[in-house]
Order: C-alpha cells, then sequence, then structure tokens
C-alpha cells in the first residue's frame, strides 16, 4: 500500500507528485530561517563593532559580515527556487491539459468509428433477422434461461475471482476512457454524421454526453427497470450533540456506512462565526444494485443521477436538509461516498445553496459541472472502478478548480477476490483522508480553510433514512 498521493487539477491525472510540492515547502521554510539567520549574524557583527564587551571578538567581524551576506543570498536563491518549482509544476499542468484536449478529439473520434462499425453490423446482420426471432423464442424457454444464467454467472465469478482484472489501474482506465467515448459510440451508431457529431458531442456544443447515454439506458430498460418512484423521507433517532469535523478523515468517518435499512444521509447545523446558520451533509453510497427494491439509493438513482434526471437518492437528500432547517442559499459543505458523491456533485451544481465545500469519494461525479466557486475535491483510488463509470472529468472553466487527490492501495497485483471492493471501500478512503490531512500540498488549503469555515462550537446531527413508496 502506497501514502504517495498524486493531486491534480481540472480533467488531468497527472500534475505535481507530493514529493515535489514537499520541496517547495522546504525551500520556503530554509527561505524564512536563513533570513533569520542572516538577521542574527548581521546583529552580533554590530555588537563587536559597537560594544566594548564584544571588543576582544573583533575578529570575528569579517567573518560574521560574510556569513549574513552568504546567508542573505542563500535566502534569496532559495526563495527564487521554491518559485521556479511552482511555475514548473503550472506549466507541467497547462501542457498536460493540452495534450488531454488532442486526446480527448481522438478518443471521440475512435468512439464514433466504433459506433458507425456497429451500426453496419447490424445492417448487416438483417438478412438473419428470421434467426435471431426463433433464437428469442427459444430464449423465452426456462432451460435456455437457466443455461444463459449460469454462462453468466460464471463470468461474474470469474471477475469476481480475479481482481487483479477489475482493480488494475489500467483496465480503469480503459473503462473511463469508453464511458467517455459513450455518447460517441452512440451517435456513430445512430448514423449521425461525423461533422453533426463533433458539433453537438463534448468538444462542441456539449449538447449530447454521458448525460444523454445514462438517460438512453434508463429509457432502453424498460418501464419496471430503472424507474423513480416518490420517495419518503423521516429522521433517524434522535438529535444529538455535536462538534464540526476537525479534520477531512473525520468528515469522512462520518459518512453514514452503507447497508440495507440504515440511514442513509446526516445533516448536521452550526452556527457560523457571521451569525448564519452552517451544515454540513454527509450521504452514504448505493445501498442496492437492483431496480426494484425500497432503496433509494440503488442502480436506478445511479443512472438518474449521471442523467441529470430526479433521482430518488437526490430527492431524499433535499427532503433530509429541508427537515434539517436548511433553506435555499444557507451556507453548506458536502460530504459524500460513491453514489453519495454523485448526489452532493448534483447538489453543488444546482447552486440552490451557498456550497462552501464539496469532497466526493470514490465517486463517478468527474463530469458535473460544480461552479468554480465550490472548494471541490475528488478523492480516488487508482484501483477503484467507480469514479471511472463517471467518465472524464470536464476540463477548461468548469473543471480547472476541481482537486483529484488519488493514490494507488496495492503495493502490486491485487492478492485476494475482495480487493476489488477494498478500493472502494470507505475504510480506505478514511485512510487516503488521513493522508491528505498530513500533506503539505499548497493547492489543498483551500479544503484545509472550508473544513475551518463549517462552524464553531457544539452543534446538532441529526440521521435521515429514506424510502421508496411503490404502488400496490
Amino acid at each position: 500500500m502506497s501514502d504517495a498521493l498524486t493531486v491534480s487539477t481540472g480533467g488531468l491525472t497527472s500534475v505535481s507528485t507530493e514529493e515535489l510540492f514537499v520541496f517547495a515547502s522546504a525551500l520556503d521554510v530554509f527561505a524564512a530561517d536563513a533570513t533569520d539567520w542572516a538577521h542574527a549574524a548581521s546583529i552580533a557583527r554590530c555588537l563587536t563593532e559597537w560594544s566594548t564587551d564584544a571588543a576582544p571578538y573583533g575578529f570575528a567581524e569579517p567573518a560574521l559580515l560574510q556569513a549574513s551576506r552568504s546567508l542573505a543570498e542563500a535566502s534569496e536563491c532559495a526563495e527564487r527556487l521554491g518559485s521556479v518549482v511552482q511555475e514548473a509544476a503550472n506549466a507541467y499542468a497547462d501542457g498536460e491539459a493540452r495534450s488531454r484536449e488532442a486526446l480527448g478529439a481522438m478518443q471521440a473520434f475512435a468512439g464514433f468509428l466504433v459506433g458507425t462499425y456497429l451500426r453496419n453490423l447490424v445492417i448487416g446482420a438483417l438478412p438473419l433477422l428470421p434467426g435471431l426471432i426463433l433464437t428469442a423464442t427459444v430464449m423465452k424457454q426456462p432451460a435456455m434461461r437457466r443455461a444463459v444464467a449460469v454462462l453468466g454467472g460464471g463470468l461474474a465469478g470469474g471477475l469476481v475471482q480475479n481482481p487483479g482484472l477489475t482493480a488494475n489501474p489500467a483496465f480503469v482506465g480503459m473503462v473511463r476512457d469508453v464511458v467517455s467515448a459513450a455518447d460517441d459510440i452512440l451517435m456513430g451508431f445512430s448514423g449521425t454524421s461525423l461533422p453533426a457529431a463533433r458539433f453537438l458531442g463534448d468538444e462542441g456544443t456539449g449538447l449530447v454526453g454521458l448525460e444523454t447515454v445514462a438517460g438512453a439506458a434508463i429509457i432502453l430498460g424498460g418501464r419496471h427497470a430503472f424507474t423513480e418512484t416518490p420517495v419518503r423521507t423521516s429522521r433517524h433517532g434522535e438529535v444529538r450533540e455535536t462538534r464540526p469535523p476537525a479534520s477531512l478523515a473525520e468528515a469522512a468517518r462520518r459518512i453514514p456506512p452503507t447497508g440495507v435499512g440504515k440511514p442513509q444521509i446526516t445533516v448536521e447545523k452550526y452556527r457560523h462565526s457571521s451569525g448564519a446558520d452552517s451544515y454540513a451533509v454527509y450521504i452514504a453510497g448505493t445501498t442496492d444494485f437492483g431496480g426494484n427494491s425500497a432503496e433509494p439509493f440503488d442502480m436506478a438513482s445511479n443512472l438518474a443521477a449521471v442523467a441529470d434526471s430526479d433521482a430518488g437518492a437526490y430527492t431524499a437528500t433535499l427532503d433530509a436538509m429541508e427537515q434539517a432547517g436548511v433553506q435555499p442559499g444557507d451556507r453548506v459543505s458536502l460530504f459524500g461516498h460513491s453514489q453519495g458523491g454523485l448526489v452532493a456533485a448534483r447538489i453543488a451544481e444546482s447552486e440552490s445553496f451557498d456550497t462552501q465545500a464539496l469532497v466526493t469519494f470514490g465517486s463517478p461525479s468527474g463530469q458535473v459541472a460544480v461552479p468554480d466557486s465550490v472548494t471541490q475535491v475528488a478523492v480516488e483510488h487508482a484501483e477503484d472502478l467507480v469514479p471511472a463509470l463517471g467518465g472524464e472529468p470536464v476540463d477548461g472553466a468548469e473543471g480547472r478548480d476541481r482537486l483529484v487527490v488519488s493514490r494507488a492501495i496495492f503495493d502490486d497485483t491485487p492478492s485476494g477476490a475482495d480487493d476489488a471492493g477494498a478500493a472502494h471501500s470507505m475504510d480506505g478512503y478514511e485512510a487516503t483522508a488521513a493522508l491528505i490531512d498530513d500533506s503539505t500540498d499548497s493547492r489543498l488549503t483551500g479544503l484545509t480553510e472550508a473544513l475551518a469555515g463549517i462552524g464553531s462550537g457544539a452543534g446538532a446531527a441529526q440521521a435521515f433514512r429514506a424510502e421508496r413508496v411503490r404502488s400496490g
């Protein structure tokens, strides 16, 4: 397990290493110390010149003068070198941004070609339509369906038993690329011309994107697959006294654990130094991976949230906030794991509240255009597949202030069947949050300030549980 953090901005995935910023910070500290030492040497030289008590040490005056000058020069050099390190990091980030823009265009073109190829395959298979109808008829037979289920179960079991694939950073990156190109594949498959696809896609107006693909998946899933329902949200347990989180690790621990029948949302109320109310909202991840349970934090909500539609989990969180006293325009800080982070990002995107901070852990929220005024930090593990399902993070003005803090949690190849899940678990993300708390990266200063600004003194915490209301 590695403790090295990679901090990146916008859609970038590998800007400056933690060691580079530690070095820059050390240079700043040395520059300040050297200035103090130069001042002390100068005072000592003056004493040997003006004080009769120090007259016996007059022989040291030339050496003290030289030491004072050398230390002043060393301080100036260290300060200049620190500035150069920062400028080099920024230049590297800008260069990588341009490279990623070009790579994104190539990725979109490749996706369009794949979609066009698939469309031609379908058209070419039309003469086989009678045979496909016969196959579909046979598939309705219980024996055939059981056979397919066994084969599918074997494939799923193979993936689970080989975490070296699903928890491999290269595989995670490939999935992210495919998801990002899904809209281009869809346009190529639909027969859209290349100029029109470029105009409608992310490289153009952005009218067709991952949200469109998620919406299409909801429609193709049918009426009973991923249909949203009304949600009922109620208080869970008593109000308890609490204090603002003193660190990111402490905030991460306050995200409700995922589990059937458990509360999914916690809202804390504090008094801000300005005298206004301030709130911290913690949102759990996906509880049910089906689409027909009582849990609103399910796959239906996942798809709806990606599609920027009315997700049950989103509605439940807004209901909980309202019951806790949060009013439009109030100061809020949002923390979420997995689907909870995606819901938190959608809330911040809405600008209905004065969102101060948004911190997501392993969330597919990279393409949610959160306002730049929000201090936004996405914590991701290199082996975690879930953030990749949100596609490549947005670039440009909408993504430049989004910090992505990532690390590899496996030293080498994952060794157990549970390792793929471990990359996504909150236990691992709490450990990463503790490393972020200890980081000296100057780009995380905004997060530190946002945590300190949540509130002061004692506050009140209330947990909430939401359930779907299904007819019949």
